[in-house]
C-alpha cells in the first residue's frame, strides 16, 4: 500500500505536534515505508491509522521510534570531553571533593553519551551520578543493557578515549558494560516537546551539574528550543551548572531564546553554556576561571 504525500504529511503533522520533532527530508521515505507497512499489516487505511494512533498509546509510541533519528557513537565531539577531562571534571574535585556530580545526557539515543560521560568521571576519579534520557523507548532498553557493536567506536573522532573503552571489547565484535558501570546510569523517557508541563515536571531531573543536550535542536523550531532552553534554566541545570550542546547548533542558538542566567563560554575551540550565580560552591566559578 502506497500513502501519498499528503497522507504522509498529516502523519508527520501528528509526530509534530505532539513531540516537537520535525523529521529531515532525508527521513520522511523511512517513515512513509514504516507506515505503509503497519497500513498492510493491519488493513488499515490512512484516516483509521491516523484515528488510532491518537488513541493508541502502544502505537503512537512505536511511531514516535520510527521517527527519531538515533546516529551517535563513544566520545562523539571529544573536544568536549576534553575539556571535561582537563577542566571541568578537576575543577569539580577541588571544590567539592568527593561530591557527587549530577550529569543528564538527555537525548541519549542508545547510549554511548551517556556512557562515555561514566567511564570518563571513572578515570578521572569523580563519583558521579547518570541519568540518560529519550523519547525513544526502544533506544533506552538498548542503553539499560549496556552492550554495544564495536561499529560504535570511530577511528577518528573519540579515538583518544578509545583506551577507556578496550576493557569492555569483546572476541565478538561487541562492547559490553558490566553491572557496575550500568548500574550507575538511570534511564527516563522524557518528551522534550512538554518539558514545561505540569505532568512531565516530576520526571525532570532536578539541580544537575552537567547537561548533554546535543543533535537535537536541529529537529525543533524556535519556541521550543526557548522554551526546552528556559526550563533547564529554570528547573534542571544547577546554579554554576554547565550545558553542552552540539557544536554544529551553537549558530542556532542566539541570544533571543537564550536564559539570562545562560553565559556563553569558550575554552580553545569548545563552546558551552554556563549558567551565572552570586552564589559559592558547587563549578560556581567554572567559567570566569577559565576565560
Amino acid at each position: 500500500m502506497h500513502i501519498s504525500d499528503i497522507d504522509l504529511n498529516s502523519i508527520i503533522q501528528l509526530v509534530t505536534q505532539r513531540t516537537g520533532i520535525i523529521p529531515r527530508a532525508s527521513h520522511r521515505e523511512g517513515i512513509r515505508s514504516y507506515v505503509e507497512k503497519i497500513l498492510s499489516a493491519k488493513n488499515y487505511s490512512v484516516q483509521k491509522y491516523l484515528s488510532s494512533v491518537m488513541t493508541d498509546k502502544a502505537l503512537f509510541t512505536e511511531l514516535v521510534n520510527e521517527s527519531t533519528v538515533n546516529e551517535t557513537y563513544f566520545f562523539r565531539e571529544e573536544k568536549q570531553f576534553s575539556l571535561l577531562r582537563n577542566r571541568l571534571f578537576p575543577m569539580w574535585k577541588a571544590l567539592n571533593g568527593s561530591k557527587t556530580i549530577k550529569i543528564w545526557s538527555a537525548a541519549c539515543s542508545y547510549g554511548e553519551e551517556a556512557y562515555s560521560l561514566a567511564l570518563l568521571a571513572r578515570a578521572c576519579g569523580v563519583n558521579y551520578s547518570i541519568i540518560a534520557s529519550d523519547i525513544n523507548s526502544e533506544v533506552l532498553e538498548h542503553c539499560a543493557k549496556g552492550t554495544f557493536l564495536v561499529s560504535s567506536i570511530r577511528q577518528v573522532d573519540g579515538v583518544q578515549f578509545k583506551p577507556l573503552l578496550t576493557p569492555y571489547i569483546k572476541a565478538d565484535g561487541k562492547v559490553v558494560f558490566p553491572s557496575e558501570i550500568t548500574s550507575t546510569i538511570a534511564t527516563r523517557k522524557i518528551n522534550l516537546s512538554m518539558i514545561d508541563s505540569f505532568e512531565m515536571d516530576s520526571l525532570l531531573p532536578k539541580n544537575q551539574d552537567i547537561i548533554f543536550l546535543r543533535n537535537v535542536f536541529i529537529y525543533f523550531n524556535q519556541d521550543l528550543r526557548s522554551r526546552i532552553l528556559h526550563t533547564i534554566a529554570q528547573k534542571c541545570l544547577a546554579d554554576g551548572g554547565v550545558l553542552f550542546v552540539s557544536m554544529s547548533e551553537i549558530a542556532q542558538l542566539d541570544s533571543s531564546i537564550m536564559p539570562p542566567s545562560f553565559k556563553k563560554e569558550m575554552d580553545g575551540s569548545v563552546f558551552y553554556f554556563h549558567k551565572q550565580t552570586t552564589e559559592g560552591g558547587g563549578i560556581k566559578s567554572y567559567g570566569k576561571n577559565l576565560c
